[in-house]
């Protein structure tokens, strides 16, 4: 068959290996470069971990979701044996906090309970000579994933994009797609050219309700900053050799990657974010660096000694509850949503939409998987 895929992030990406892995013919429009190295998916990191607060569907996936990285690794064939350890993931574990019963760690720690998947539970009194970097005075305890940490987001988005071209997929770059017809699977790009195809896949993130209008009630764009920082030159040891943590017991979305492996040292904070019209300039100001650090004042040792390096910005497709957007509009599969967390599903949803445009798999089981609402026994597969 052949597959037009407008949109080329992480989830354009992998649905163009997976379908020209298993020999059909690809095409992939992005409307800046690809990989676009100012987009949403390409960084130096990206958290990958099983708690997923209640929502249970997410966590389940995160073991196919491994499986389907380890299955992108080998065909990239980047690191020695097939290892990615130090190239395309740090699996430097992962750390969260809980400071109030039913916070998101709590509720985390009984999904996990329930589905008998294993993590550590810290007691409190061990938190300070684990993880000497933070002040844990008021957690009730530490959730520990030792199989999380940091995807490296940009080796992964380059390579991946270097084989996409190698193995005869139309990268199209710098191509804005204007018009679709979902029923006879043609689209048309800025300068007139209509490109026809047997199904179409549209991962364009908040840029698909531009070609799908009745998605722009359901998500909203939001401006996100991250901060690269540095940490007091005493600790930088320490941190160096610290999880991924995220909920640590402040306000709403703390999270940080740790400066493993040489990348930066990264904090964001889900509070910070605020919506932001597509055509907007939601460039980083200069006071984005201190207000994001402000969140960590009551969590960071030495937090006064730390700096600003730099910022970066991305626009999310925010849904409310955090949930992918999957539907089908005849011929053309659209994915939105999910607010940020989708890149460490990448290939695992990438073999789901080549599934989808396949015909292999029905629209509404498929939609309800990718919300995390399936029942423990579907799965996708191209």
């Amino acid at each position: 068959m052949h597959i037009l895929i407008v949109g080329a992030g992480i989830n354009g990406l992998s649905a163009a290996w997976a379908l020209a892995r298993a020999g059909h013919r690809v095409e992939v429009f992005e409307r800046e470069a690809i990989p676009n190295r100012e987009g949403t998916s390409y960084d130096q990191h990206r958290l990958i971990r099983t708690p997923y607060g209640s929502q249970r569907g997410y966590a389940r996936m995160m073991a196919p979701a491994w499986a389907a990285w380890d299955r992108l690794w080998r065909d990239l064939d980047r690191a020695p044996g097939g290892d990615p350890e130090g190239h395309y993931v740090g699996r430097v574990g992962c750390l969260a906090l809980s400071t109030a019963e039913g916070d998101w760690t709590d509720r985390s720690a009984a999904t996990l309970d329930a589905l008998g998947i294993s993590y550590e539970r810290i007691a409190p009194h061990d938190l300070p000579t684990r993880f000497l970097v933070l002040r844990t005075e008021d957690a009730r305890f530490g959730l520990y994933d030792a199989g999380g940490g940091v995807l490296y987001a940009d080796r992964i988005m380059d390579d991946l994009a270097a084989w996409l071209a190698a193995h005869e997929v139309a990268l199209h770059g710098r191509t804005t797609v204007t018009d679709i017809d979902s029923a006879a699977a043609w689209l048309r790009t800025s300068d007139g050219t209509v490109h026809r195809g047997d199904g179409i896949l549209v991962t364009a993130g908040v840029w698909a309700a531009n070609l799908f209008p009745e998605l722009a009630p359901l998500v909203t764009p939001l401006r996100q900053i991250v901060a690269y920082v540095a940490p007091p030159p005493e600790l930088a040891a320490d941190w160096a050799n610290s999880p991924a943590m995220l909920d640590l017991g402040g306000p709403r979305g703390m999270y940080l990657a740790p400066p493993a492996h040489g990348r930066g040292f990264k904090i964001g904070c889900g509070a910070y974010n605020r919506p932001c019209g597509l055509d907007e300039d939601a460039a980083p100001r200069p006071g984005d660096g201190p207000a994001l650090l402000a969140y960590y004042r009551d969590r960071f040792r030495l937090w006064e000694q730390f700096r600003v390096l730099g910022l970066r910005m991305c626009r999310y497709a925010n849904e409310p509850d955090q949930r992918f957007i999957l539907r089908r509009d005849q011929a053309a599969w659209v994915l939105t949503g999910c607010s940020g967390h989708g890149f460490k599903f990448g290939p695992l949803m990438g073999e789901a939409l080549a599934a989808a445009s396949l015909g292999h798999v029905a629209a509404t089981d498929l939609a309800a998987w990718a919300a995390g609402e399936a029942d423990p026994g579907f799965a996708p597969a191209a």
